[in-house]
């Protein structure tokens, strides 16, 4: 069932030049939320409907013995820019949380993270959950400027963290690797967790065939970028079309396997 709740700031802060930590009062959530799930928050004045969607935001961190959510944003539209403004102790309309987590089989001990967007939230989570079973955990990260890379203070010590200017899919360029080697990450891999916009995910595909030849379902699974309006798939603006048939982004997703996805579902 859909829950909507009132949540009140406990801070908010530069994480970067281009991107804020907003630490959210949530008792009732912290304990139960997974990796890959999001909130809609509304972000406008009371009594106003300016803008009127609500924004999809994904849970980068939990403190579950403070009662705390973690979301990493950036304030690049205005109804983010209002939510920028806010401070301690201001309250939030939010629904949530929704959508598809990352499925992390229990035996998985070594972990690889790919991000570049505004999914890479879900994977600084997703990291600090892993870490704490035990996993060896690398992530990959890319963005256009380093104002949009996410800080290493956020991430456990424990983490092997790369960051690249630029599609993070490079990272994994096989040409400059030894096909099927152990130094490729790929190779080591027990599960590999994406956070992606469209246009690179073929390039995460590709490199995963050069190196693993043969990969099973569950392997690769990836948080797909892309419109998210309702949070309950009644709208159908965020229908994908996959090889099991239509699913919706906001509902049935955000976290797809990357087996199940088509090129008409990455246009």
């Amino acid at each position: 069932m859909v829950q909507q709740h009132q949540l009140v700031i406990a801070d908010q802060r530069p994480a970067t030049p281009q991107l804020r930590w907003l630490t959210l009062a949530a008792p009732e959530l912290a304990a139960h939320v997974c990796a890959g799930q999001y909130l809609l928050v509304r972000c406008a004045e009371d009594g106003s409907y300016d803008p009127l969607l609500r924004r999809p935001l994904f849970i980068a961190a939990t403190e579950p013995a403070l009662g705390q959510l973690g979301l990493l944003y950036a304030p690049l539209d205005r109804g983010l820019a209002w939510l920028s403004r806010g401070h301690a102790g201001d309250a939030l309309d939010i629904v949530g949380p929704l959508g598809h987590p990352f499925a992390v089989d229990r035996r998985t001990r070594n972990v690889l993270l790919i991000g570049q967007g505004a999914g890479l939230a879900a994977l600084l989570f997703l990291a600090r959950a892993v870490v704490a079973a035990g996993c060896a955990v690398t992530l990959l990260s890319g963005a256009l400027t380093d104002a949009v890379q996410p800080p290493p203070f956020l991430l456990p010590g424990a983490v092997e963290y790369q960051s690249t200017l630029g599609p993070v899919t490079e990272l994994l360029n096989t040409d400059k690797q030894i096909s099927g080697s152990a130094l490729h990450p790929i190779a080591w891999a027990d599960q590999i967790f994406a956070a992606l916009p469209n246009e690179q995910v073929p390039a995460l595909r590709n490199a995963i065939r050069t190196i693993r030849y043969r990969w099973e379902r569950g392997f690769a699974s990836v948080l797909l970028e892309g419109p998210i309006i309702c949070g309950v798939g009644a709208c159908g603006v965020c229908t994908l079309y996959l090889r099991k048939g239509p699913q919706t982004r906001c509902n049935d997703g955000p976290v797809f396997d990357l087996r199940d996805l088509t090129s008409e579902a990455l246009a």
